[in-house]
């Protein structure tokens, strides 16, 4: 029998926060894990804790991509350029010239939010393959093994998305049926929301599988993940009987 539990790594048992584990190495973590930091292209990290059985909840808070991180002083920025948040820790592996972050623009800084398994390519973005899902900033629509249909509104800076994940028990393989190929849970959904607002069902009958908190950043996105039970939106836990990473 599978727990209902499960971890990136026994060295990351008692975290909460972003794996360095299961972490493409595009991807930066600062303030113990509990901020991401893209570049380039789309890359993808898992959180430390995950689940195989049961409803579960956690937060992502889009961030702006802030000055320290890409070694930018605030007064080399043009007055027309957006000011960015301080952001804890040492960054100097994160290098750009101003004309960089100006031409790169903040709007071009994407995410992809939901869940995946170990399987995921980390160098793809979640919902590029068969053992992930996401919701995407851009349109509001959401991935799955590479395909998009859409879903509902798009989100950005600020904005905190929840993203919940209900897993029935897994059935009991059977010895030569069930050898090869993924097999869908009647009743396991996904379920996504935006500053506590509900956006309905993502996905249903996905498949059957330990899941784990799944975010990829495309250029410099920066996002800041909440598996505590010290969450933006607490309301939900009770709304939808589910409960924290941190359980």
């Amino acid at each position: 029998m599978k727990p209902i539990y499960t971890v990136t790594s026994q060295n990351e048992a008692e975290l909460l926060c972003f794996s360095t584990v299961y972490k493409a190495k595009a991807i930066k973590l600062y303030d113990s894990g509990l901020i991401a930091n893209g570049e380039k292209g789309y890359r993808s990290v898992l959180g430390t804790q995950g689940v195989c059985e049961g409803t579960f909840y956690y937060e992502v808070t889009i961030l702006n991509p802030s000055s320290e991180s890409l070694n930018i002083p605030i007064n080399t920025l043009p007055a027309s350029a957006p000011m960015f948040e301080p952001l804890v820790g040492s960054h100097n592996n994160l290098c750009l010239e101003t004309h960089d972050l100006l031409s790169i623009g903040i709007n071009s800084a994407h995410t992809r939010i939901g869940f995946a398994t170990t399987k995921l390519d980390l160098e793809t973005p979640v919902g590029a393959d068969l053992h992930s899902y996401s919701y995407r900033d851009l349109d509001g629509s959401l991935f799955h093994n590479g395909y998009r249909k859409n879903y509902t509104c798009p989100y950005g800076t600020n904005d905190i998305i929840g993203c919940l994940i209900k897993l029935q028990p897994q059935k009991p393989k059977i010895k030569g049926k069930d050898d090869y190929g993924l097999v869908e849970s009647e009743g396991s959904e996904i379920h996504f929301f935006k500053n506590g607002e509900y956006l309905g069902k993502a996905f249903d009958n996905i498949y059957e599988g330990c899941y784990f908190p799944a975010v990829a950043l495309y250029q410099y996105a920066r996002v800041e993940i909440n598996l505590t039970k010290k969450l933006a939106f607490p309301g939900i836990l009770r709304d939808f009987n589910a409960k924290p990473f941190s359980s």
